[in-house]
């Protein structure tokens, strides 16, 4: 759907402002002269705020596309004045209607070049919308920062009337989705399941497992001195060994290794040798 214009409304007053700068009634009657989009275009800011990136919340809300002036009668001091006031018209884009519609940035503050392009003219140079309360229907004046010689002037309390304009499907899925993870938030978890108790062991498993732990304990109690007994046994064993290998060695070293047998007598008084 192509943006639609919204209608003029005002954007700045001449005259004084609470802080005691003032507002040239020249600067106004320059920029409903001399603007046009088409020599520099005023872009919708938000706060005054110009980010590089093409993302919410610092990018451009739409455009300035006409500026006119005109007088109106402004209540001061319990006193009627005349003032000239710069009305403007916009193309917002989807999101900033929403906003506005929401009752949000409600405040528009006009950011103006004193001496645009060494012209001796002012211009404008950027729209701002705002949250801070107007004061006489204007705010302090604030200057740019870097001295770019751009002037920040009064908020205004802005309706911006457009027909046929619809917030994005995708901004209303934000929103949408943001008071459901609210709601979620705010919401009582539910109860925690309680924890299913677990089933007693059968008695006679309890005491055939207390049997084994007794015996365990028992054996492990004893240990120390099975294995001093077994110690001591073998001491023994190994001392009865060597003993009887010592007799046996005497025993054999008394024995004469050339000896030798008798022959056997064999028939008729012969004599016959024998291996054995």
């Amino acid at each position: 759907m192509p943006a639609t214009a919204s209608k003029f409304f005002r954007v700045a007053v001449e005259g004084d402002t609470s802080d005691g700068r003032k507002i040239d009634r020249k600067w106004i009657e320059d920029m409903a002269a001399t603007y046009n989009p088409a020599t520099y275009a005023a872009r919708i800011n938000c706060e005054h705020l110009r980010g590089f990136s093409p993302e919410k919340p610092f990018f451009s809300y739409g455009d300035v596309t006409a500026l006119k002036a005109e007088e109106i009668d402004l209540e001061l001091g319990g006193k009627m004045e005349k003032r000239l006031a710069l009305l403007a018209q916009i193309v917002p884009n989807a999101e900033f209607a929403r906003i506005n519609k929401a009752g949000q940035k409600v405040f528009t503050s006009i950011e103006v070049n004193s001496n645009f392009a060494n012209t001796g003219k002012a211009y404008l140079v950027g729209l701002a919308c705002t949250d801070s309360p107007a004061s006489l229907g204007t705010e302090r004046l604030e200057f740019a920062a870097k001295g770019s010689g751009n002037i920040f002037t009064p908020a205004l309390e802005t309706s911006i009337e457009v027909e046929g304009l619809e917030p994005a499907s995708e901004a209303s899925a934000i929103v949408a989705g943001f008071k459901a993870l609210v709601a979620a938030f705010g919401a009582k978890p539910a109860p925690a399941p309680e924890p299913k108790p677990a089933e007693p062991a059968p008695a006679n498993d309890n005491a055939q497992l207390a049997t084994q732990l007794t015996a365990i304990g028992a054996a492990l109690t004893a240990l120390p001195d099975t294995l001093a007994k077994m110690a001591a046994a073998s001491e023994t064993s190994t001392a009865k060994v060597a003993a009887d290998l010592a007799a046996l060695t005497a025993k054999l070293g008394n024995t004469d290794a050339d000896a030798a047998r008798k022959p056997a007598p064999g028939p008729k008084g012969a004599f016959t040798a024998t291996d054995c």
